[in-house]
């Protein structure tokens, strides 16, 4: 037999052993801390907790927070039936509001297309990912929501960015001025940082 046909012979082997070799083990979410169910009657939503026991529920289908709240206490804050969920406990935040994203656009605001692409579960927060489409332009929207507690002065502490957006472009969030931005004082995503958002007590 030839040199080439067992070298052949040898790479097919090769790539049919690491084709056999399964991907990389996921953790699964830790059901305390993320609820994939749905939330408040909501089709397309997720909970959250951080901290002890802060949760925020989320609308995917529209990229946005649609409730804070903080669990009784000694209790979780969701109350699970089935395949759904409810909150339960102090409502800190409530948005039912159809408002989507826009983007601007020098002095043009446009609509955009949500799609949702996911979440993962890393060490030390859920990170959730969308895309937002007007005509072919693709804008990744990313959310981090840190596992432990809001720093004191503050009840709920979120971080987004969207990339890329060019020098003229800022997304326009759903949410009103609850939020507090950082670090502009601005409701609105511009350039490639993080903006931090945080609940803050009356």
């Amino acid at each position: 037999m030839s040199r080439l046909v067992l070298s052949l012979i040898a790479t097919t082997l090769l790539a049919a052993t690491h084709a056999a070799e399964p991907p990389p083990a996921t953790l699964p979410f830790d059901p305390e801390t993320i609820s994939r169910l749905s939330l408040d009657g909501k089709p397309r939503s997720l909970a959250i907790r951080q901290g002890d026991n802060t949760w925020l529920g989320y609308d995917l289908e529209r990229a946005t927070i649609f409730r804070t709240w903080q669990a009784p206490k000694g209790k979780s804050g969701l109350i699970k039936k089935d395949f759904t969920t409810k909150s339960t406990g102090t409502s800190w935040f409530k948005d039912d509001s159809d408002t989507p994203w826009k983007l601007q656009r020098g002095d043009s605001t446009l609509p955009l297309q949500i799609r949702y692409l996911g979440c993962s579960h890393r060490q030390d927060h859920i990170e959730l990912r969308w895309e937002l489409r007007h005509d072919t332009h693709i804008i990744n929207l990313h959310e981090r929501i840190p596992l432990a507690a809001a720093p004191a002065s503050d009840r709920v502490l979120r971080e987004l960015r969207a990339t890329p957006l060019a020098a003229n472009e800022s997304l326009l969030p759903p949410f009103d001025t609850t939020w507090t931005w950082s670090p502009s004082s601005s409701p609105a995503i511009t350039g490639t940082d993080w903006h931090r958002l945080t609940l803050t007590k009356p």
